[in-house]
């Protein structure tokens, strides 16, 4: 199916997806079965339940391929029929539509962390989704359907496999933990502006809740993106009935919501996990008849990291790009780029986001590095620490494509000349990766004179990026801000050309201000003074020193007179922060850290390169390891628990301050006194039978060996037997138990029975994405655990109740 036909029924009618698929194979298969190898040896089966759904009035259809990545396939192996079972999930899915509804090739996360989190990188986390979609648009799939990513890098990159290996129409859907964030952080809009620039045809939600909290991610969604939107809930959070895991939505109230998420603009709807065709029928007799409502999204430049999005154009609150990420007449930081040490560039992001910046600009031109390589470790030091969406100032090419392939979110390209071999190089790369540009108002002849000459370069880039099938929303405009010291007129010229840009383009602006003033005295007050003038002329943005006192209170004070600040918010704001932060006295306090604080902020920002001389350090002090490490790193990572379970960061900063932290007691291993370093405890930890899922099981593991424990890590799909024996053999104090799946999560009470039948004395702590609390309390679990964080306290209350 062309991409055309899909839109164009997409603009007439609600379209119904079908639901779960799991839920009803999986009774008729033995637990730890691959579901997705049904398609080969239990054909018959998958294709009655694709039939159920054609009959219940669903438009499309998805194949049971959910988990049939080579990656997933593996761990049951049969990656080397990885075609293969793609190629026949979509045979019985058609053979079952028999052109009565459209049919769906279904991809999803491979269940592996992507770098730095993981050990996945770019290249293969494309090639594992390239050669999925290509199976599946081989055997005749309409359109490709990605459901249930958390991780915004791996579904982005899932996104471009199927949109440049394939022609077929591609929906992508993630999914939300409470807070309407996903488990790696990110929000509803920066899901939308991302999945949408890299060429989504729509924009979903689906599985982890019921439907009414979907409402919320939905509103979300269309508020940031024209795309398609859709959404397929659970049916509610399951249940343990007699023995038996229910859902209590039943099929009438799914149908009410699926009004709702109408309403707000969903143009299809289905159902998820816990869902039979019943819901699909109820769906179907609810919206038949039903048309999309017409929705429209401000045109705006959407610059995004992987949990913030940053808004840039008219009316918008004027944009600040934190000019100090460049080695220009800095060796500090020309060193620290040759020497690939990222804590400087961290740091100078962190002061710079604390001062006022809503976005990066990155430059690290230094002569002699291989500045992709560089590039790409840079870009995943900046996201993993300041949440900061990144402007890529370079002049190399693959530099630049190596930053776009290493972002999680939607990067500006800093920037694009009108000179032919610069469109060349660059447009195909900003179009690629849907990233935003800036149209640079230097020519084949380079810096035009005067406005008129720069406003035609800038409609040259303008209409090359057009031909490019670049979106408008995606470009930014530079006038060319130059110095007047030579040539007091220049910087007229460059207002007047700001103005022409906004009137006759209707293209947002920025500006380098900080070259008006070069080679004069007092630069910040012209600098200053220049920005105000070129605020009022319409200018959106600007590349600054957010540092600088005086250029800050210019932006807040002509934000008020611009109407940028409402209600004057932001100026009332920066006043009350300058009036707390006046010295009280004439004596400057020393306000450098000490080495605690330094190892602390290590262990805080994850930063695994300097943390060995921080601690070696310590250690020639004089403290002892046992000080270090029951003083300052504990502490340290325990503060990092309690500003995840806050929202104030997220897992990929967690997981590389529980990587810095376990390289720290490392480091110390060998400088504890005899019997100094305790063993706080005993855990038995795994993921259940038929459950290949481990991330949230590792993150555990890594937290609860920070804190002291002894763990003994089974793996995943450990069946009953093997945990009890491990369990006996190695008198554990606790076994943790994780589920991610539905179908996986009954083998928990299995499990606790088994334990209480042998006679262990173990405690035992559940959790996974689809256990409650509640859930916990009915299998007879000892405690629950939503995440890294509260399982080590969950552990710690147990032990101690355990030797009491």
């Amino acid at each position: 199916m062309n991409r055309t036909a899909f839109h164009q029924r997409l603009q007439n009618e609600i379209l119904i997806l079908d639901g779960a698929m799991g839920t009803l194979l999986q009774p008729h298969l033995m637990p730890g079965t691959c579901m997705d190898a049904a398609n080969l040896d239990h054909p018959d089966l998958v294709k009655g339940v694709h039939e159920a759904y054609v009959r219940a009035g669903a438009d499309i259809i998805s194949t049971n391929t959910f988990g049939a990545t080579r990656i997933k396939l593996q761990e049951f192996g049969f990656a080397g029929q990885t075609a293969q079972i793609n190629s026949a999930a979509a045979r019985l899915a058609i053979q079952a539509a028999a052109g009565r509804a459209w049919v769906a090739g279904n991809l999803a996360p491979t269940g592996k962390l992507v770098e730095p989190m993981g050990p996945l990188g770019f290249d293969e986390v494309y090639d594992v989704y390239r050669e999925q979609a290509v199976a599946l648009a081989e055997a005749g799939v309409d359109l490709l359907l990605l459901e249930t990513f958390a991780d915004l890098k791996e579904i982005k990159i899932a996104v471009l496999a199927a949109r440049e290996n394939t022609d077929l129409p591609v929906l992508a859907s993630m999914t939300f933990e409470s807070g309407f964030v996903s488990y790696t952080g990110t929000d509803p809009e920066t899901a939308a502006a991302v999945l949408s620039s890299v060429g989504a045809d729509a924009v979903g939600v689906n599985c982890s809740t019921g439907p009414e909290p979907m409402l919320e991610v939905l509103g979300r969604y269309a508020l940031a993106t024209s795309c398609a939107l859709f959404a397929e809930p659970n049916a509610g959070l399951p249940r343990l009935k007699s023995g038996k895991t229910v859902y209590l939505v039943s099929p009438e109230e799914m149908a009410r919501y699926g009004e709702k998420f109408v309403e707000i603009g969903a143009n299809l709807v289905g159902s998820c996990c816990g869902s039979t065709p019943d819901f699909t029928a109820e769906l179907k007799k609810r919206l038949k008849g039903k048309r999309p409502v017409s929705r429209r999204v401000d045109p705006l430049l959407r610059l995004s990291s992987r949990n913030k999005t940053v808004s840039i154009g008219t009316g918008m609150p004027f944009c600040i790009i934190g000019e100090r990420i460049n080695p220009t007449n800095r060796d500090d930081l020309s060193q620290a780029i040759r020497d690939r040490r990222a804590g400087p560039i961290q740091e100078e992001a962190r002061s710079q986001t604390g001062q006022g910046a809503h976005v990066l600009d990155v430059n690290i031109g230094v002569p002699g590095i291989d500045e992709p390589a560089v590039m790409k470790k840079v870009v995943q030091a900046l996201e993993t620490v300041s949440g900061t969406p990144l402007s890529i100032d370079s002049s190399h090419a693959g530099a630049i494509e190596a930053a776009l392939r290493e972002a999680a979110g939607k990067l500006l390209v800093n920037s694009v000349h009108g000179d032919e071999k610069s469109l060349k190089q660059i447009l195909p790369l900003v179009k690629r990766f849907g990233a935003g540009v800036i149209c640079l108002a230097v020519g084949e002849k380079g810096v035009p004179k005067t406005a008129e000459e720069r406003f035609q370069v800038i409609q040259t880039i303008v209409h090359e990026a057009d031909a490019a099938g670049i979106p408008r929303e995606n470009l930014i405009c530079d006038c060319l801000t130059l110095t007047v010291s030579a040539e007091q007129k220049r910087a007229e010229e460059t207002l007047r050309a700001v103005r022409m840009v906004k009137e006759r383009l209707g293209l947002p602006t920025v500006l380098g201000v900080s070259n008006i003033s070069y080679g004069l005295p007092e630069r910040t007050v012209l600098n200053a003074t220049f920005l105000g003038m070129a605020m009022a002329s319409g200018l959106d943005a600007a590349i600054i020193n957010p540092g600088d006192p005086k250029v800050m209170e210019t932006v807040r004070a002509a934000s008020v007179l611009t109407v940028r600040d409402k209600d004057s918010r932001e100026y009332v704001k920066g006043h009350v922060q300058k009036k707390k932060s006046a010295p009280t006295d004439s004596r400057k306090p020393d306000s450098s850290p000490g080495a605690s604080e330094k190892i602390s902020e290590a262990v805080l920002s994850g930063n695994r390169e300097e943390i060995e001389g921080l601690i070696r350090k310590a250690l020639e002090s004089g403290r002892t390891a046992n000080q270090i490490n029951e003083q300052v790193l504990i502490p340290a990572i325990q503060d990092v628990g309690k500003k995840y379970d806050l929202k104030e960061i997220f897992l990929p900063q967690m997981l590389l301050a529980a990587e810095t932290m376990q390289k720290a007691v490392q480091i110390l291993e060998p400088h504890f006194q005899a019997g100094e370093k305790q063993n706080q405890g005993t855990v038995v930890l795994c993921t259940v039978k038929g459950d290949v899922h481990d991330i949230g099981k590792n993150i555990v593991a890594l937290f609860l060996k920070n804190q002291g424990f002894q763990v003994h890590d089974l793996g995943k799909d450990v069946d009953a037997e093997a945990i009890v024996r491990e369990a006996q053999t190695s008198k554990a104090d606790v076994v943790g138990l994780s589920a991610l799946m539905t179908t996986t999560m009954t083998e928990m009470p299995k499990v606790i029975d088994a334990l209480k039948h042998a006679g262990c004395r173990a405690k035992v702590v559940v959790g996974g994405a689809v256990v409650t609390k509640q859930y916990a309390a009915e299998i007879g679990a000892d405690g629950y655990a939503k995440d890294g964080v509260s399982a080590v306290e969950r552990v710690q209350e147990l032990v101690r109740g355990n030797r009491a």
